[in-house]
């Protein structure tokens, strides 16, 4: 999903995540004290603790990433991991969604400005891919000109104009990628959003519409199923709007969760996959 949490959670979850971080134990943000936060205060702790000591990252969506998950990358940065970003979006263009303590520190990272779904080895391998809430608007996505002032993307003004369809292989395609960039024995760390297993419409903060696609279990099993990867660690989390974000045994638990037309996801997969 492509909402950005409010000011007024950002702080906990980035607290959450660093603790998550450097105890290597997921401290998701669950409960009564997650009632009305977005999918960031599960995923975003939880994706964290499963950064080891990685020489070198690869993340995926990186200019439009939210500032919980910049401040991660940002610490891993400062601990001497080789950070870069890539993403069909190049970050000088949307340098004002960036907050004030990090523009300079996000703008300093090296960003391949392009389809990861394309991309090929440059100089070396990377040790780590991470893929936070961007695997689902991969197919979808398309940078508009530079020269647009109103929107990084191309968008729709109505429901009805925004193109629903996504090519059946991307996640297959985005498989590829990550097994032609890894190292072997690299890391792979995705989180999406789960439920119907269809495109489903999203209207941005500009009022725009476009789809992204929310995950079934069918979905799910192209990620975790590739034969070329092996399962570290598996989470589903649902939210509740009384009861807030819990953990659930079971992709099957998302089944019946949709976030059409809702500011932020109402289930979220994620795993942590090894490359044989």
């Amino acid at each position: 999903m492509s909402t950005e949490a409010t000011e007024s959670e950002s702080g906990p979850i980035l607290r959450a995540a660093l603790a998550s971080l450097s105890s290597r134990q997921p401290e998701p943000i669950v409960g009564s004290a997650s009632v009305g936060m977005s999918e960031r205060c599960v995923e975003v702790p939880w994706v964290a603790a499963h950064l080891g000591d990685e020489a070198s990252i690869l993340d995926v969506g990186w200019a439009m990433s939210p500032p919980e998950w910049f401040g991660v990358l940002l610490e891993r940065r400062e601990q001497g991991c080789d950070l870069v970003g890539i993403d069909i979006i190049d970050p000088q263009r949307v340098r004002t969604r960036y907050t004030a303590g990090q523009v300079d520190r996000v703008l300093s990272v090296p960003v391949r400005v392009e389809d990861i779904l394309q991309a090929q080895v440059e100089s070396a391998l990377f040790e780590c891919i991470t893929c936070v809430s961007t695997l689902e608007h991969i197919g979808f996505d398309v940078a508009s000109d530079p020269s647009d002032t109103t929107s990084a993307f191309v968008r729709a003004d109505t429901a009805e104009a925004a193109p629903r369809e996504r090519n059946s292989e991307t996640d297959a395609r985005f498989m590829d990628a990550a097994d032609r960039l890894l190292v072997s024995g690299g890391k792979l760390l995705v989180s999406v959003p789960a439920g119907f297993g269809e495109p489903i419409l999203h209207q941005d903060s500009l009022g725009l519409f476009t789809h992204q696609f929310e995950y079934d279990k069918d979905g799910w099993v192209t990620v975790v199923g590739d034969e070329r990867f092996a399962v570290e660690d598996e989470a589903f989390f649902r939210y509740d709007e009384n009861e807030g974000w819990q953990q659930v045994p079971a992709f099957e638990d998302l089944t019946y969760q949709t976030s059409v037309l809702k500011p932020y996801a109402t289930g979220c997969a994620m795993a942590a996959l090894r490359k044989l």
